[in-house]
């Protein structure tokens, strides 16, 4: 089903009234997102917002035994850790320190523990402590960075002014979620340039069964007034397992995830 605003409003309204299912839905979509705000996503300051994270502890106090609202809120606090781990000045200039980032380990670590303790087996919860762990130091095992499942990895590379360079990647396992992703990621680019961005640093990764198993240069597919055209790509369908959501994928999640330098 296409990932409209319509169904986001629907979602968000649904949730705001108590519903868990669409405050764990709407979480689950905006963690592919830097930011549910066009004005945000313009800002120029490149700051993540989260705005997952309201909706998925709303879901986890309506059901506190929801185990996937419990990853998925582990993982993005796992995130949010990689993030402000990036560049020290910046996250103190926003109010991060060593307290709020152990305050993040800390309740991400609980909500695994708690999901592992009513499933041992649950893969999502299992790779993300290992995935905790190696970014906060607390082991040296080798993460598994292509685990067996399948899905999509879309990747933009963008540079800024002198050597700095970022790059944005939305993990997911569904196209439809892949090209809502992709309009928000393209939105600030779009603007910056004010024309079309033929030939941005855009690509579409396909896993299967944790191979690669292809890519798509979507920067050669802009149309005259900067929108993808989606019509001439054909995104392949995954085959095998899909990966389950809030599984990392190296040091990254489902969902999306930046870096800078």
């Amino acid at each position: 089903m296409a990932i409209t605003e319509e169904l986001v409003t629907r979602l968000r309204a649904a949730a705001t009234a108590g519903d868990p299912d669409a405050a764990r839905e709407l979480g689950r979509l905006l963690c592919m997102l830097r930011t549910d705000s066009r004005e945000d996503a313009l800002d120029g300051e490149f700051l993540a917002t989260w705005p997952e994270e309201p909706w998925l502890r709303a879901a986890l106090r309506a059901r506190p035994d929801d185990q996937l609202a419990a990853v998925m809120l582990a993982g993005r606090l796992v995130q949010q850790i990689a993030y402000w781990q990036i560049d020290d000045d910046h996250a103190i200039a926003q109010g991060e320190d060593d307290h709020t980032l152990a305050r993040r380990r800390d309740e991400a670590h609980a909500l695994y523990v708690r999901v592992l303790e009513a499933d041992p087996g649950n893969p999502a919860a299992r790779a993300g402590v290992a995935t905790l762990n190696a970014l906060t130091g607390d082991t040296v095992d080798v993460l598994e960075t292509k685990p067996p499942f399948s899905y999509y990895e879309l990747h933009l590379e963008a540079a800024g002014s002198g050597s700095f360079l970022h790059s944005e990647c939305v993990v997911t396992t569904h196209p439809d979620e892949v090209r809502w992703a992709c309009s928000w990621l393209m939105a600030p680019v779009v603007a910056e340039v004010e024309e079309p961005p033929f030939g941005v640093d855009l690509c579409l990764f396909t896993y299967s069964d944790g191979r690669f198993a292809g890519s798509i240069n979507l920067g050669e597919h802009f149309t005259a007034d900067g929108l993808l055209d989606w019509d001439v790509v054909e995104i392949p369908p995954l085959t095998g397992e899909p990966l389950p959501v809030g599984h990392p994928v190296g040091t990254s999640h489902y969902g999306y995830s930046c870096d800078w330098g």
